[in-house]
């Protein structure tokens, strides 16, 4: 009876789970979100300059409750564990909150709010189309599909979200949105779309002196587009031209041949 009981507990611990996970997915789509390779599930550099905002520490605080929501799961399914299911609640509960309070910010027009909210969302969307790709035996084929479901809702609510700091030109957003519009999560991938996007991230990353990622973009934008696409000729020309010397930047004397004056040329 004490199996039956604890089985069932466990059942019910994993659904509230789940349910966390796909509850802002599911006011995406009733109500019209937030990356990663560091171009899908980590970033080269920080998207934000200055100190630390309420949002980027709202995100940290975000992942480690998920962290430890997984190892409580994780210890609650071993026959060993000597922790209550009560820990899956509570550090599952506290991400949601974070995720309410991210939430209200972004509803409020706050950029960083709504670009960390974004990749809140993009990095669940790739958690679960990976899970659903594990997934070949065809007993199981059901929660493949749930699996898939879940990250199309959250690809969703990365595009809602990740649209607001990419109107910004914000690099990193509009990478994200490129590998939104790239993959297949949303269906037939809209390559012009990806294109665009990652063409706009190239040319911040570049004006930034950032030519590192500035080239995964124009990797990014050849596997979308004709090679000889003007938007892939421009980033390329950014990547390999130097900008010439302007015209009244003045040269050292040694640099500079004086003409020489007809007295002193030879007859």
């Amino acid at each position: 009876m004490f199996t039956i009981l604890r089985v069932s507990l466990l059942l019910i611990i994993t659904l509230y789970c789940n349910a966390i996970f796909a509850t802002d997915a599911h006011q995406s789509t009733t109500s019209a979100d937030n990356k990663i390779s560091k171009a899908n599930s980590s970033q080269s550099g920080e998207p934000f300059v200055g100190p630390a905002s309420e949002a980027k520490k709202l995100y940290k605080r975000y992942k480690k409750a998920s962290d430890k929501t997984i190892i409580a799961i994780a210890c609650v399914r071993s026959p060993n564990c000597v922790e209550s299911e009560d820990e899956v609640l509570r550090y599952s509960k506290e991400a949601l909150r974070i995720l309410q309070k991210l939430d209200e910010l972004s509803a409020q027009g706050d950029i960083q709010a709504n670009y960390y909210r974004g990749l809140i969302a993009y990095e669940r969307g790739k958690y679960y189309d990976s899970q659903a790709e594990l997934i070949t035996h065809p007993d199981f084929i059901l929660t493949a599909t749930v699996y898939r479901r879940y990250a199309k809702q959250q690809f969703l609510l990365a595009e809602k979200y990740f649209s607001l700091p990419a109107k910004e030109k914000n690099p990193y957003a509009c990478q994200y949105l490129g590998n939104v519009y790239s993959s297949m999560i949303l269906g037939a991938p809209r390559k012009d779309k990806a294109t665009n996007y990652y063409y706009t991230a190239a040319i911040q990353f570049i004006s930034q002196g950032n030519k590192i990622d500035g080239a995964k973009m124009y990797n990014a934008m050849k596997e979308n587009a004709n090679p000889a696409d003007s938007r892939i000729v421009e980033v390329y020309a950014k990547l390999h031209n130097e900008e010439p010397i302007a015209a009244w930047r003045k040269f050292s004397g040694e640099a500079v041949q004086k003409p020489i004056s007809k007295q002193a040329q030879p007859h």
